[in-house]
């Protein structure tokens, strides 16, 4: 046995070598992850850039670590995978654990949210603490505490769960190591901050030392192309757009289309249908592949451009069947979509065909097709039209084109906000108009009317008279909350691509160097002057909901974040006066964390939201973004 001080003298001096103490600049302090704010952060992988010190700190690892077997090993930074596999390493060679667990990392407080309920047989290595906090979350979520496991911790006073220390860097009476305590500020009550000391937030294992610019996503009009408008203002009114609230049954996009219906009712859409079938379906045709249409809507189609006699002996197949067809060397085929937003899956039946339908004649007809940006299309039409003959050896075609946002790998704000009901109605008695929200949130297949929190009074969000892309003065009833999230979406997609005048793709992320390493410096958000010029309810619930969880971050910049918290004290004061029916999605999207303020700015909202009186439901939300903060 190596006295306990011997083992911490040696971890402290490779910590303290290795310069893992990390001290901010004069007027600089730090923002960490767990919202801790401080003048020092531990960097844990400073001292694992070998081999030898990763092998040392697995040998300590398995001293520390109670004689059980391990599911899997999790480790809080992705440096921390060569101690995970040092560690792994040693236990395989002598024959620690009967079977060889896999290792990965969750990425600290940022991943916890991701991370499935832990097991009592799972590993979790930290790399370094000043709090303890990381480790009590972390069996909160189901770990087994003597499997929690710290490499380097500075705290005031050990984390007070049974969770081992491999390393303890403060300084105690009788050493002659450590470091002085660290001393942390919650956010929203830091004196750094108070003394206008500059914050560096934490991005991956770096701090950014340096102002981060933010593109603003601006709405403009004039970005817009005249087609679109004149497409969206044909297909409002007319129930073809329909949204899938939940990201993990949803398509590409959010929205889906009724293209059946669309071809059924819209004269245009159908006309332009016909004319391509009659210039670019070949002839003779011995396979129709049909995609999101039924075979009456082809029967009626091929019967307006006068083919029906022509192509009554081609097989007519769905999608499913293309895989398991018979092979037809030379064949004519028509594959003809309803909506086209599934681009992977176009590309898997084009590549399929080339084989099944080698040397043939293959032609794309899609009624509606859409893309994120001019790019995805461009790409999408080379790829379905390209091959041994050049890039006309195939033929696309459709109908009608429009940008639309892809939907995002995160959760969708109707798959969040579910779950904050589902959370709240745990924990206590859900206000009657959260109740009807969930059970509606529960039910919900599709939805057109019913996408947004009502206002005041219960009162269904639409759109005003003085709408500038969409005619109001035309049965505007009709207009359904779908219809305008579907011309709201659409003008994201054009600001995400920087404008269709200038011609220019914006970009989401541009990375540079800094003497700080690699740094993120130029992050989009939804300009805040969106909600000043389009101030209608419907119009603000819709860029809430149509946004992603970065271009709502405001925290990242000052000047963004004290716009908003002027849209919500505006929306709050109106409130009592029978208006400020945004709120509750503003609210809600506080709550759910879509919507983020700097720190300053949430204690000033809180402060104001407390001494207005709200009802009972709008309470529930602020109090459950009060306890997200905590």
């Amino acid at each position: 046995m190596l006295p306990i001080e011997l083992k911490h003298g040696w971890l402290f001096d490779l910590f303290d070598m290795s310069k893992g103490k990390i001290t901010a600049p004069p007027g600089v302090h730090f923002g960490k992850a767990s919202r801790k704010h401080s003048t020092v952060f531990l960097r844990a992988s400073n001292a694992i850039l070998s081999t030898k010190a990763s092998g040392l700190l697995a040998f300590f690892l398995i001293a520390a670590l109670p004689k059980q077997g391990v599911r899997r090993v999790l480790v809080d930074t992705a440096p921390l995978l060569s101690v995970a596999q040092a560690l792994l390493r040693v236990t395989a060679v002598y024959g620690f654990w009967s079977q060889s667990p896999p290792a990965s990392s969750f990425s600290s407080y940022g991943g916890l949210d991701a991370l499935s309920r832990l097991n009592k047989q799972d590993l979790v290595i930290i790399s370094a603490s000043t709090s303890g906090g990381l480790a009590t979350r972390l069996i909160d979520l189901g770990a087994s505490a003597p499997l929690v496991v710290t490499l380097f911790s500075l705290a005031e006073s050990l984390n007070g769960t049974d969770s081992p220390i491999i390393c303890d860097l403060a300084y105690k009476p009788g050493r002659t190591f450590g470091y002085l305590p660290i001393e942390n500020q919650t956010q929203g009550s830091c004196q750094w901050c108070d003394k206008g000391y500059l914050l560096a937030p934490l991005e991956g294992d770096q701090f950014l030392l340096e102002k981060r610019s933010v593109k603003r996503l601006r709405i403009s009009k004039p970005d817009q192309t005249a087609e679109a408008r004149k497409l969206l203002e044909r297909w409002t009114r007319r129930g073809y757009f329909k949204l899938v609230p939940y990201g993990s049954i949803a398509p590409k996009s959010h929205l889906v289309f009724d293209a059946d219906l669309a071809i059924k009712d819209d004269n245009d859409l159908r006309a332009k249908l016909v004319r391509h079938l009659r210039r670019y379906a070949p002839t003779p045709l011995q396979i129709v592949v049909l995609i999101g249409l039924t075979d009456a809507t082809y029967e009626g189609l091929i019967a307006d451009a006068g083919l029906t006699s022509i192509y009554a002996e081609a097989e007519v197949i769905d999608v499913g069947q293309v895989s398991t067809m018979q092979a037809k060397h030379g064949a004519g085929v028509l594959v003809l979509v309803g909506s086209l937003n599934d681009h992977a899956l176009i590309r898997g039946i084009n590549a399929q065909l080339r084989t099944k339908a080698s040397h043939g004649c293959v032609t794309y007809l899609a009624a509606f097709t859409f893309a994120d940006s001019k790019k995805n299309l461009t790409d999408l039409e080379m790829f379905l039209t390209y091959g041994e003959h050049g890039k006309e050896t195939f033929t696309f075609k459709s109908a009608e084109n429009l940008f639309l946002p892809w939907r995002a790998a995160e959760r969708s704000s109707w798959d969040d906000e579910r779950a904050l009901l589902q959370q709240i109605k745990s924990e206590s008695q859900l206000a009657p108009e959260l109740a009807t929200r969930l059970d509606l949130l529960e039910s919900a297949g599709v939805m057109d009317g019913t996408l947004f929190l009502p206002g005041k009074d219960n009162r269904t969000l639409t759109i005003a008279p003085d709408f500038v892309y969409l005619d109001t003065e035309f049965e505007r009833e009709k207009i359904s909350q779908a219809d305008i999230f579907l011309v709201v979406s659409n003008l994201l997609a054009v600001a995400r691509m920087g404008g269709l005048q200038s011609g220019l793709p914006q970009t989401h992320h541009q990375w540079a160097q800094s003497v700080y390493g690699q740094v993120l410096i130029d992050l989009p958000t939804v300009c805040p002057r969106n909600f000043r010029d389009y101030n209608d309810a419907v119009l603000r619930a819709s860029f809430i909901r149509a946004a992603s969880k970065q271009e709502l971050n405001y925290a990242v910049d000052e000047d963004c974040s004290g716009e908003v918290l002027d849209v919500l004290l505006a929306e709050l004061a109106s409130w009592p006066n029978d208006k400020g029916d945004s709120l509750p999605e503003l609210l809600m999207a506080l709550a759910t964390g879509r919507l983020q303020l700097m720190a300053a700015d949430e204690a000033r909202l809180i402060a104001n939201l407390n001494t207005t009186e709200l009802p009972d439901y709008l309470v529930q939300l602020r109090d459950a973004w009060i306890k997200r903060r905590a």
